[in-house]
């Protein structure tokens, strides 16, 4: 994992142009969150710098150097609150108890909420490129899809969208022995059923899913270290207030007015002053962490639902589901037998497969995934008839580059299908020139396109 160069791109990252690889819920968390926590950063800071971010009321002896000498050492060091209806307690023990320890690092801690919030994406990114295929690639090539005017653009595009997870779905069988442990124990961690092969993607798209529930769910637990009392139920305790009619009195949390106690040594002898102060700060952090706590409920719940709707998505008879309606969208015999499009679904796409799909059906238009899962429906159908009949376990357009198969056509003839009538390239891919190659490829396939489909 280069964290180095993933820190750098943050910026870009967070604040740059909608180029996704995930979905809504959780780009409401690494992206509009850090967004939100950053601003509230800013200006607390803006008002901690400025001269007004604390009062404190001396008594009239004291000189303006000794004002400014006790604004100072107030705001470094700790003040604790103590209602007006009550008296200044002499236990040491519960001074401390009602200190306000806080105020002079919201900002940091309003940071380092956004961090802890961009870290499952930061694990996504790099832990996703390394399993070979790049998400926001193939995003963005469907997009060019969807605008592209040009039959021959359209065609490269859908050849490298098609070749692209093709590789994908072969390179992860070939490496499917290297940590099996460890992929079978996340596996068993989070319930995903079968062999567990072909689910690289989908159990770290799962664990960055969870990740984004305990950050949701955790940083209210967090917040009570470092801001002090119960903060996890103050929106709840809020609403049962303006539920009860209750008046809103100066708030616990975030007092605006607290004690202050310094001691000034003279000579020889040490003279304890205790001074009341104004935190105009508080106004500001009681509005925001409010918000906060509000929208940290509701990324709860959103992570929440969008989980389990993920998991209903990705298992059993809606996975099966949602491939077999868009091939049978796009062929002629509406009644697909069961058998090739459940062992195409099961044993060529598998989970990670249907995963892309479906995030680049969510980030483009369901009708580029439509005509892609109907190009790689003909592409494996083709490499089963080259493999014999029946085939299912063929490496896919992988193991057929440059090769040719026959089969029988209509009318006892024997017809041949070249696999490579077509040479493609997009994205830097390769090109040709005269039959020669005029770039170093990273690898060459062709499709028997239909142009009525496109």
């Amino acid at each position: 994992m280069d964290l180095f160069a993933t820190v750098s791109r943050l910026p870009f990252s967070v604040l740059g142009p909608h180029r996704s690889d995930t979905c809504t819920v959780d780009r409401l968390n690494y992206k509009y969150t850090v967004i939100i926590l950053v601003i509230f950063s800013i200006i607390v800071s803006n008002k901690q710098f400025s001269s007004d971010h604390i009062a404190c009321w001396v008594p009239g002896h004291f000189t303006r150097s000794y004002e400014v000498y006790s604004n100072n050492i107030c705001w470094v060091s700790n003040t604790y609150y103590v209602a007006t209806a009550e008296t200044l307690p002499l236990d040491e023990n519960k001074k401390k108890t009602r200190v306000v320890k806080y105020y002079q690092w919201t900002p940091f801690i309003l940071l380092f909420q956004a961090v802890l919030f961009y870290l499952p994406r930061m694990l996504w990114r790099s832990l996703s490129a390394k399993s070979g295929i790049n998400i926001v690639n193939l995003v963005d090539a469907a997009l060019n899809y969807q605008t592209a005017d040009r039959f021959e653009d359209r065609n490269k595009i859908i050849t490298y969208l098609t070749r692209s997870i093709d590789q994908y779905v072969y390179m992860r069988k070939r490496k499917r022995k290297r940590f099996d442990f460890i992929r079978r124990f996340l596996a068993f961690i989070l319930c995903v059923p079968g062999r567990h092969m072909g689910s690289y993607l989908l159990i770290l798209f799962f664990v960055t899913k969870i990740l984004f529930i305990v950050n949701s769910v955790g940083q209210l637990f967090l917040l009570n270290i470092f801001l002090g009392h119960n903060f996890a139920s103050y929106g709840v305790d809020l609403i049962k207030k303006i539920l009860n009619g209750e008046e809103l009195a100066e708030s616990i949390y975030f007092p605006r007015v607290t004690m202050c106690e310094f001691a000034v040594r003279n000579i020889q002898n040490v003279h304890v002053h205790t001074v009341q102060c104004v935190l105009p700060i508080n106004l500001f952090n009681e509005k925001a962490f409010l918000f906060i706590w509000f929208w940290l409920a509701f990324l709860t719940v959103c992570n929440t639902y969008d989980l389990l709707a993920w998991f209903v998505r990705s298992f059993g008879r809606v996975r099966y589901a949602y491939i077999k309606k868009r091939l049978e969208l796009m062929q002629s015999d509406t009644h697909l037998r069961r058998m090739p499009a459940k062992e195409f679904i099961h044993r060529y796409l598998q989970h990670d497969g249907v995963l892309i799909l479906r995030l680049l059906a969510y980030n483009s238009s369901d009708l580029v995934v439509t005509e892609l899962i109907q190009q790689l429906w003909q592409f494996y159908k083709r490499v089963g008839s080259a493999g014999g009949p029946g085939s299912t376990t063929g490496s896919g357009v992988s193991s057929a580059v440059n090769q040719s198969s026959t089969r029988t056509g209509q009318g006892g003839g024997r017809q041949r299908i070249n696999l490579l009538d077509t040479q493609t390239s997009f994205f830097g891919i390769g090109s040709t020139a005269g039959g020669q190659t005029t770039n170093k490829p990273m690898y060459y396939f062709s499709l028997q396109d239909d142009p009525g489909r496109l």
